[in-house]
């Protein structure tokens, strides 16, 4: 059972996902974790990339294949997000080819929810098909943007910058409290358009230091932020569904925010 997706047809889509989402992602977006010098010449890694890719791909192959032999289940999923959250082509795209990051995500909490549910073989192949396809759309926005001469985007966010972490932290639950008010009133894209904001504008300016205290508490709110919450919105979901799944993440932000703050001031102890 293959899921892997050629690259055939992958580039013009690509280029329809990059110009029609470029308006709704912040330009100034950066990379998971450190980026690496290999995002800044990322056109002369496009091959390594594309083995990346291939390598995720196998992945999904594997477990959809071990799924349908009852050998798999959500430990699997949580063992791709690991291996996706170390490749270098993950901080590519999301650095090079933002427009296209979040729909991975989303891909990936799709075929969580899949196996944690318990669905059905044929279920799990499709869910990581769309997996595939999205890291597949993803090399190919990194390749359109080589071949367009374009590069990493610049750290200009248009806005005023938080002082510190505790202030991106509030401004972070201020976004998904604005989110949850905007799909209330029937305002599902303005909803959507905030959580990205919280997303790229402020969480991710603060995962260099969470990572280094709790990696998996990051990959899942970053499957949260592009993944979870964006699908209950663009689906309609119950105010219900969608209180109870933002309160669930600044439950994990106000945790994350204690790890970060005892971190630090383990740090000032040790100089």
């Amino acid at each position: 059972m293959t899921i892997r997706s050629g690259h055939a047809g992958s580039t013009p889509l690509a280029a329809t996902l990059l110009l029609g989402a470029s308006l709704l992602v912040p330009a100034g977006a950066l990379a998971h974790g450190e980026a690496g010098e290999h995002v800044e010449e990322f056109q002369e890694h496009l091959d390594d990339y594309a083995a990346d890719v291939r390598t995720l791909a196998d992945s999904l192959d594997a477990l959809a294949r071990d799924y349908a032999a009852g050998e798999a289940g959500p430990e699997r999923v949580q063992a791709f997000v690991d291996e996706w959250e170390e490749v270098r082509y993950h901080a590519a795209v999301e650095k090079v080819a933002t427009p296209l990051y979040p729909a991975i995500w989303q891909a990936i909490s799709d075929l969580r929810q899949a196996v944690d549910g318990g669905a059905e073989a044929e279920v799990i192949h499709q869910r990581a098909h769309a997996v595939t396809a999205a890291l597949h759309q993803g090399m190919g926005g990194l390749r359109l943007t080589a071949a367009r001469g374009g590069g990493a985007a610049a750290d200009d966010h248009g806005h005023d910058e938080p002082a510190g972490p505790e202030a991106a932290f509030q401004r972070i639950d201020e976004l998904l409290d604005s989110a949850v008010a905007e799909y209330q009133a029937g305002h599902a894209d303005d909803a959507l358009e905030l959580v990205r904001s919280a997303y790229f504008d402020y969480f991710e300016g603060l995962e260099g230091g969470l990572i280094e205290v709790d990696a998996q508490r990051v990959a899942r709110l970053e499957e949260d932020f592009n993944g979870t919450l964006p699908r209950l919105l663009e689906s309609g979901a119950s105010m219900d569904e969608v209180r109870e799944q933002v309160q669930a993440m600044k439950e994990s932000l106000d945790t994350a925010e204690g790890q970060l703050e005892e971190s630090d001031g383990d740090s000032s102890e040790v100089f």
